[in-house]
């Protein structure tokens, strides 16, 4: 009867357990899955779908490539992301261990006397032990681990954040390296277009070769130009797929939309948006997880201070000695402070929170880097494109009246090709001051995690957080 109790108290306890799965890696067929990834993919559609649904913004990010959907690919693909919400469900796992009570114990000693007489030969002893956690060091692990949740989530925001700044930024390098290609391929137009007029004056004796000479040296230039400029392209769309998190044949087979940089940003929207300084230093996603951390360091330290004091132990017992039932009372065991009172523990969780300190000091010091250089440019920029484009129009208007010169026969086509080459080269220099105004608006966006554009709204990076969305 006592073997059938003890086998359906064990076949009770063990119905609890966990099995373990294995879920082997092959390399092989992750590879390929990596390699097979595309942008045209189902579940990447029903993942911008559902966002479309949670922004009642369909039509913005719903048809082409631009930066708010790739934004969406590179949520969805990118290891960053995916690693941040790994981190958060081990966060959130760890969690259940800060909150378990420890587990009572059972221990059954059975004993035979072989020269007993007149009683049965059995000495039958068992104990239950019951441990009791003292100092609310259970409330302190709980309140640690929460701490270090909330870190997580915020940690997936940043993580996006790092994501879109990266993919930005490589999307204006691929936009401006492309215009600068198709610039440069029109100079070279024109280039052979006057050095062919040069070869005629010197073949007609109105020139010699050394004049000519120099327009040779400008085109094989220009040449060179090309070439280092089709490399660089195709260089940045490598990483452009790679800040998406796709292979590059997955980049090819769509058309990118690169509207959102060929204007120039609003630099009055930069200056006014000083005031959102304060509003970085205090709440940006890495400085509130960063505060996080700081707190569960806290935590630790009171865990490790009520670790001071000894747990509580309950033994009550039973013997079944020789015919005799005997209780035992066991009412409480502890463990003796004599040789250390848990100093070296304490020591170690203080020294973490003054690293957690330090770090948040840094990250704050590093953050008004980030945006006293975004705005130290501002001023600059906005000289800059007003002298850009004074300078285009200028070039414009020299060439309108070469071509009247041209139609009133006092000009040929070499003062022509002279005056639009002179054009294009004014248009490179505006592009150069546009590219240099989208990377200090994608900078400054960057260094306040606040977004300029419209898809990445606070709603949507919280859904991500909270795992309403799970990319």
């Amino acid at each position: 009867m006592r073997s059938l109790l003890f086998l359906m108290l064990w076949a009770l306890l063990m119905t609890g357990c966990a099995v373990f799965k294995a879920r082997p890696l092959n390399p092989v067929d992750l590879a390929t899955q990596l390699e097979t990834r595309s942008l045209q993919s189902d579940d990447l559609n029903q993942f911008v779908a559902e966002i479309s649904k949670q922004q009642n913004n369909s039509e913005s990010i719903s048809k082409p490539w631009n930066l708010d959907r790739l934004t969406l690919a590179a949520i969805y693909f990118h290891s960053d992301v995916r690693l941040a919400r790994a981190q958060f469900d081990n966060a959130e796992a760890a969690a259940i261990t800060a909150g378990q009570r420890p587990n009572p114990s059972f221990a059954i000693t059975p004993a035979w006397i072989s020269n007993l007489a007149g009683a049965p030969p059995w000495i039958v002893v068992s104990a239950l032990s019951i441990p009791i956690e003292t100092a609310g060091k259970r409330g302190y692990r709980i309140d640690r681990s929460d701490y270090l949740i909330d870190a997580a989530r915020l940690r997936i925001i940043d993580a996006v954040w790092q994501v879109r700044t990266r993919l930005r930024l490589a999307m204006l390098d691929v936009y401006f390296v492309q215009e600068g290609l198709r610039l440069l391929q029109y100079q070279r137009g024109l280039q052979e277009a006057i050095n062919h007029h040069l070869q005629q004056q010197q073949l007609a004796g109105e020139i010699a070769y050394a004049d000519r000479l120099t327009a040779e040296l400008a085109l094989q230039q220009i040449q060179l130009n090309v070439t280092l400029a089709q490399k660089k392209l195709n260089e940045g769309k490598t990483i452009l797929a790679a800040a998406i998190g796709v292979p590059l044949t997955a980049l090819m087979k769509v058309e990118l939309d690169f509207t959102d940089f060929k204007q120039v940003p609003n630099l009055q929207l930069v200056e006014d948006s000083a005031q959102l300084k304060a509003v970085a230093l205090h709440q940006r996603s890495d400085v509130l997880a960063a505060l996080a951390d700081y707190s569960a360091a806290q935590s630790a330290v009171q865990l490790e201070i009520a670790n001071q004091y000894p747990n509580l132990q309950l033994n009550p017992g039973y013997t079944w000695n020789t015919g005799e039932n005997r209780w035992l009372l066991g009412l409480a065991a502890l463990q003796l402070p004599i040789f250390n009172q848990n100093e070296g523990p304490i020591a170690e969780a203080e020294a973490k929170r003054r690293e957690a300190a330090i770090r948040f000091e840094a990250l704050q010091l590093r953050i008004i880097a980030e945006l006293d250089r975004a705005y130290a440019s501002v001023h600059e920029l906005q000289a800059r494109t007003t002298a850009a484009e004074q300078l285009c129009r200028n070039r414009q208007a020299n060439l309108r009246t070469v071509e009247s010169l041209l139609s009133a026969g006092e000009q040929d086509a070499h003062a022509v090709a002279t005056a639009k080459l002179e054009l294009a080269v004014a248009e490179r220099s505006q592009l150069d001051v546009l590219q240099e105004s989208q990377q200090t608006v994608a900078l400054l966006e960057a260094a306040l995690r606040y977004p300029m554009t419209p898809i990445l709204t606070n709603q949507l990076l919280s859904s991500l957080a909270s795992g309403k969305i799970t990319p």
